[in-house]
């Protein structure tokens, strides 16, 4: 199970995250992700939400990712979340207006 929310800033965000604490997500289900790579990390470190690591994506895919654009490694993460490639075509549209993208992802 998965679901996607748009902020549009980071008092929104946390909105949401708390929304998803209440509908029983935890924090190494919640992920957040902004076009800009620095304010998703200053993000996720101050929404205690869970960042994104290498080791989750696999080593591989972590290696081809920093030989693309963030564009491309945003769609990446996103489809190893389980998103389909129209709902990583709409994040990242969102991300690109500088709007913060937050996964809850449970696995079932």
């Amino acid at each position: 199970m998965k679901e996607i929310k748009v902020a549009e800033n980071s008092g929104q965000a946390n909105k949401f995250i708390e929304e998803f604490f209440a509908n029983g997500f935890s924090k190494s289900e919640i992920y957040l992700l902004t076009y800009n790579k620095e304010r998703s990390e200053y993000l996720t470190n101050t929404t205690n939400t869970k960042e994104y690591r290498a080791s989750e994506q696999g080593v591989f895919e972590s290696a081809v990712n920093k030989l693309f654009s963030r564009e491309d490694e945003l769609h990446s993460k996103m489809a190893s979340l389980g998103l389909t490639q129209e709902e990583a075509k709409q994040c990242v549209g969102e991300m690109k207006q500088e709007r913060i993208i937050i996964i809850a992802k449970k696995d079932v």
